[in-house]
């Protein structure tokens, strides 16, 4: 009996995008240039993962030949909403955001993105679909 394997490697790559002390990633319009510098060689790159935090973005873009994987165009997030959904995750009952966090993927099937809050009072989040619209609200513990 004849047994045959093939191996397939593929490779992602990560980008990421750190800014100075004194700016935000909520910053107008400082999203979209970290988004624009890493995918300004191929506006058609899609992503499993974009993390943005208080200063840093971080973007795992869709491997090589796994384009069945569950993916999105990192320029389709509404970026413009980001600042209300962190404050809105604030006003969970973490108190004023000492740190946050957002991700987007589509892990689950439909784009989701998650906001995390820690504050003086503990952590909270919420989830909202592709546009920003909040569909799941978790109170700081």
């Amino acid at each position: 009996m004849t047994r045959t394997s093939s191996t397939r490697v593929t490779s992602s790559a990560t980008g990421t995008v750190t800014i100075d002390a004194g700016r935000s990633m909520l910053d107008k319009g400082e999203l979209s240039r970290a988004i624009d510098s890493l995918t300004k060689d191929d506006m058609k790159r899609t992503a499993l993962t974009v993390v943005v935090q208080e200063r840093l973005l971080s973007v795992v873009f869709t491997p090589s030949g796994a384009e069945a994987a569950p993916n999105f165009a990192p320029r389709s997030l509404p970026y413009e909403r980001f600042p209300a959904l962190v404050q809105e995750a604030s006003g969970l009952g973490a108190g004023s955001a000492q740190s946050w966090q957002l991700t987007a993927d589509r892990l689950t099937g439909a784009l989701t993105i998650r906001v995390g809050v820690t504050g003086p009072d503990g952590t909270a989040s919420l989830e909202t679909d592709a546009q920003g619209r909040v569909i799941r609200r978790i109170p700081a513990s």
